[in-house]
């Protein structure tokens, strides 16, 4: 599973669609606006670098509004709820 989190760059006036659209787009787990530099971030997990190509470069590139988007991958995870399951399941 690939994890990666999508900085998007958007027209003041269509952040709210974008968000709309990015929220119905297969892959597309969560999205948020944002204050910064980004509009809106998307957290994307799909299955493999194929398919995330495919999400940003064809469907997400293509959405009205959209003036760019930076693409950064997961490649650790660190989560205080993941250590505390880990606890509440008895794994030292």
């Amino acid at each position: 599973m690939i994890t990666a989190f999508l900085l998007v760059h958007c027209q003041p006036k269509r952040i709210t669609a974008v968000a709309e659209e990015l929220a119905n787009t297969d892959g597309v787990a969560e999205v948020y606006t944002t204050t910064g530099s980004a509009d809106c971030i998307a957290i994307v997990r799909v299955a493999d670098l194929e398919a995330l190509a495919t999400v940003v470069t064809e469907r997400i590139a293509s959405f009205e509004g959209i003036n760019r988007t930076d693409t950064h991958l997961a490649i650790r995870s660190w989560s205080a709820s993941d250590e505390h399951a880990a606890f509440d399941i008895g794994i030292d």
